[in-house]
């Protein structure tokens, strides 16, 4: 009997809880937005779920975007994505802009089938509104993301499954819109492989930049077959301008895919140069250097051909990303001398931090 009412009461106050939790607080993400966007070429409302870096409205500085498709389930993701890449240093600051459907009650199961798939197919009533989807994004969407925030010409695209063969539809398409193009999970064999008529007529565009693609797929992913298929096509041209990778990621599957791809493929798109600068050129920025506002030292080295930069006790492997320029891998750690002749002054660029040093000795 004492087990009975233990029981009931239980059930009692948790009850009371659940009742009680619904007049919480809804959770947001701070420094987040809602902009609507009218199309009058698709004839749909689209909400823009947009992210800004910490700091944008304290300088002028200009921004690249990442696009990202299916905001409704993955704007957290990316956010969280974005944030532990950046803390990093493996992708730079940028604007997140993740496109979902507003309007009446919108059902995002049957708006991406028509707006990421190229072609109607029986099979899927609603489908083939690429092409507009895409002039929506050239005509509509970047210049008003232009208009409204400080941006660069830095901008990549991204999506998964549909948004995925939606993405390589834009790089075949329209491949200058972007520079940066990250397909995960592709449903590239859409209507008996279709977008590899538009991957033959990509062979004939010519490109205004250079342009980075990653795609990524999951091993136990039933789109393997199309995903070969589309590697090997990348394989066999050599296309001037276009450097990709295509990865096959163990032990995950078509939606398990996409936080592991996504971070790869932000990865390379952005990835840093690694040049290769003589030991001679690397010594003209050996030496020690006072801080401007701490008084504090940091120090210079040149061991067996490695550059080193040392903050206190720590010493901190530098790879070059131009001739003055020179980073850390896998740390967000920035350091930029004012010439590559006779340095006279040092930046570095940490996380929430930039420090000026002027150099006093050899």
């Amino acid at each position: 009997m004492r087990i009975f009412l233990f029981g009931f009461v239980f059930l009692l106050l948790n009850t009371f809880t659940a009742q009680a939790n619904n007049n919480f607080a809804e959770m947001t993400i701070a420094g987040s937005q809602i902009r609507l966007l009218q199309s009058e070429i698709v004839n749909q409302e689209y909400q823009l779920l947009i992210k800004l870096p910490d700091g944008y409205g304290q300088s002028d500085k200009t921004y690249p975007v990442i696009y990202f498709l299916d905001a409704q389930w993955d704007f957290p993701l990316m956010i969280s994505t974005y944030g532990q890449s950046y803390y990093d240093g493996f992708i730079p600051e940028a604007i997140l802009v993740g496109i979902q459907w507003g309007g009446e009650n919108p059902d995002p199961n049957v708006l991406r089938e028509r707006d990421f798939t190229p072609s109607p197919m029986v099979e899927v009533s609603n489908s083939g509104g690429a092409a507009n989807f895409l002039q929506f994004i050239k005509q509509e969407l970047l210049p008003f993301v232009g208009r409204e925030y400080r941006t660069n010409n830095n901008r990549v695209l991204m999506g998964s499954s549909y948004g995925g063969l939606f993405t390589l539809y834009a790089l075949f398409n329209e491949p200058n819109l972007f520079n940066g193009y990250i397909p995960t999970s592709s449903a590239s064999a859409w209507d008996n492989k279709l977008l590899f008529t538009y991957a033959k007529a990509f062979t004939e565009k010519k490109l205004t930049r250079p342009i980075r693609l990653y795609s990524a797929i999951g091993e136990f992913d039933g789109l393997m077959p199309a995903f070969d298929d589309l590697s090997e096509f990348f394989e066999k041209h050599n296309f001037k301008d276009l450097s990709f990778k295509f990865e096959r990621l163990p032990g995950l599957g078509h939606a398990s895919l996409k936080s592991a791809g996504n971070t790869w493929g932000l990865h390379y798109v952005f990835a840093k140069p690694k040049l290769n600068l003589s030991e001679q050129h690397l010594m003209k920025f050996v030496g020690q250097y006072r801080s401007n506002t701490s008084n504090s030292l940091v120090n210079v080295s040149l061991e067996h051909g490695q550059l080193n930069l040392q903050i206190a006790t720590k010493k901190h492997p530098l790879l070059a990303s131009a001739e003055h320029s020179f980073y850390q891998q896998g740390e967000l750690l920035e350091a930029t001398f004012d010439s590559a002749v006779r340095p006279k002054t040092l930046t570095v660029n940490r996380f929430m931090s930039v420090e000026n040093f002027s150099r006093i000795g050899k």
